[in-house]
């Protein structure tokens, strides 16, 4: 009997004959994640996989207990179809979403074209007005590796003292200037080593 939730996905890529790669493809997962899976997958993770594969049964996957797939009879409509949206900001209750596996989404989100990013949250301030304004809902999708950032995109960065911010960037090897698009804002430049994380920022919707 599968005794881990990695034992269980390999279980199920079996049953789909899918290899370990080509699921993390179709899973939006980066490459090598099931080998380095040690616990549960993170709520966007799983978000993942579940868009991916809807008829793979949340519970089971998590507990063991119940049938590896959904009973196609019951007319369930799936409550993780979509991208999780969290009603926190950006600069205050970001740590709650992506640092506490049991924070539940308050609602998710399907717009095709984001499915792919891992939350929804909320932007706060006017430094990126009028391209985001307080109050957006904002998309991100995590960056794993931020050596090689696009200048000119938004990026939602987080250093290691604490600064959360929205911004423009601009790629300049060691560091990043940080550049709103409001110009009643002072651009920042800071060291790529006091990154802690970098979320690319696939779009908003206007509060209003």
């Amino acid at each position: 009997m599968e005794t881990s939730v990695k034992q269980r996905l390999i279980s199920f890529m079996k049953y789909k004959g899918l290899g370990q790669s080509r699921f993390e493809k179709a899973s939006g997962l980066s490459n090598g994640y099931i080998n380095s899976l040690r616990h549960s997958p993170s709520v966007s993770k799983l978000q993942s996989i579940l868009g991916a594969f809807p008829e793979l049964n949340k519970n089971w996957l998590l507990t063991g207990e119940g049938e590896m797939l959904n009973d196609d009879n019951n007319n369930i409509k799936y409550a993780c179809a979509g991208v999780p949206y969290y009603n926190v900001d950006f600069t205050l209750g970001f740590d709650l979403v992506f640092n506490d596996q049991t924070t539940q989404p308050d609602y998710y989100v399907d717009f095709p074209p984001y499915n792919r990013c891992d939350a929804w949250i909320n932007a706060r301030g006017d430094s990126m007005s009028p391209t985001i304004s307080s109050g957006d809902m904002v998309a991100l999708q995590k960056v794993e590796d931020y050596r090689y950032l696009i200048s000119g995109e938004i990026y939602a960065v987080v250093t290691k003292n604490g600064l959360r911010t929205i911004k423009r960037v601009n790629d300049m090897g060691n560091t990043l200037k940080l550049i709103p698009d409001n110009k009643a804002y002072e651009e920042q430049v800071i060291p790529k080593e006091e990154l802690l994380a970098v979320f690319y920022v696939k779009g908003n919707v206007k509060a209003y």
